[in-house]
């Protein structure tokens, strides 16, 4: 019988408890053998529900007395950078939800950790595994695409508890999101509208080091029941669209009709290619990535690949929330 990944759980709040763990059945190569929380009353929640056999409300205690292969830990980016760092310490490869750690430095020293001891912590920002932002990365990466010239992308939301838990939760995503289609990018301008620190909304500009061009638009001034998300891809001559996640079109030029009385016949090699999951069916995959991330995680530690985006590639991301406050601050001079 093949040997599964022993694999601890920290945090057991409601996205660990509702979502998270259960993506772990994606893949039978585990064995979720403890599980910890400083709250006792989420604890024996999660534990009597899941049976998980060893509970800790000591992150440390659980590390030195479970032998562990990993740990997916989701509490908040304090917490990942804190639990990050014991793991690694330990020898022990991590999955932390976004937003990895408070600061780019922060996540600097967990790079020199991951070579140190030779483990990696993975990071997820989940709209990299998303089914129809994979799609659309795979459309502008074909020649026929002529490579991505403009990009613009809207991410609103209700509103935040602060506007500096907005940026480094909420926004965070889209600016990730650009550097996963674009390559590294350079912020250019940053426009806000504010009217009070639970609502507020940016424009943000951007450049590309191939040359593209940006704007992300993320708010916290909407209802997040509305549709909130939005992407567009401008390659040469035809685009692609990611609508409310789970639409997706991607349109080329007209194709050339031979036939005089069919002048409006789609045609394959033109015309618009379009993805639309099923609503009707019992969902057993959200497309938001969550199931693929921890599949491709685990599927890493049993390969011995290294898996991405780890803390190397998320402090990229990191600098570019700090870019931003920068140019923030300029327009307030």
């Amino acid at each position: 019988m093949e040997k599964k990944l022993r694999v601890g759980i920290v945090g057991c709040g409601k996205h660990m408890f509702e979502f998270i763990y259960t993506c772990l059945r994606w893949t039978q190569q585990v064995q979720v053998v403890a599980v910890c929380d400083i709250d006792e009353a989420k604890l024996n929640r999660f534990s009597n529900y899941y049976n998980i056999p060893q509970t800790y409300t000591d992150y440390n205690e659980m590390i030195a007395k479970e032998s562990l292969d990993a740990i997916v830990c989701v509490i908040n980016e304090q917490m990942h950078y804190e639990v990050a760092k014991a793991a690694l310490l330990a020898g022990i490869d991590i999955f932390v939800e976004k937003t990895p750690s408070s600061t780019s430095q922060q996540a600097e020293e967990l790079i020199e950790l991951q070579k140190q001891s030779g483990k990696t912590a993975m990071v997820g920002f989940n709209r990299r595994f998303m089914t129809s932002y994979v799609m659309a990365k795979e459309i502008a990466s074909r020649p026929e695409f002529g490579g991505i010239h403009m990009y613009q992308s809207q991410f609103n939301t209700t509103p935040y508890k602060s506007e500096a838990y907005f940026k480094l939760n909420h926004v965070i995503h889209h600016l990730d999101l650009a550097r996963f289609m674009m390559g590294e990018i350079k912020l250019t301008q940053v426009q806000r509208v504010f009217i009070d620190d639970k609502r507020v909304g940016y424009t943000i500009s951007f450049r590309s080091e191939s040359g593209g061009i940006g704007t992300i638009q993320s708010g916290s001034l909407l209802d997040e029941l509305y549709p909130m998300e939005r992407l567009e891809l401008i390659g040469d001559r035809q685009n692609v669209v990611v609508d409310n996640v789970k639409n997706l079109v991607y349109n080329r030029p007209p194709s050339q009709k031979k036939d005089q009385f069919k002048p409006y016949a789609l045609l394959e090699g033109g015309d618009t290619l379009s993805w639309n999951t099923s609503h009707g069916l019992y969902p057993k995959h959200s497309h938001h990535g969550y199931e693929d991330e921890l599949v491709y995680f685990i599927d890493c530690l049993v390969n011995g690949r290294k898996p991405e985006p780890n803390y190397e590639d998320a402090v990229q991301t990191m600098r570019l929330l700090e870019d931003m406050e920068v140019l923030l601050a300029e327009q307030v001079k």
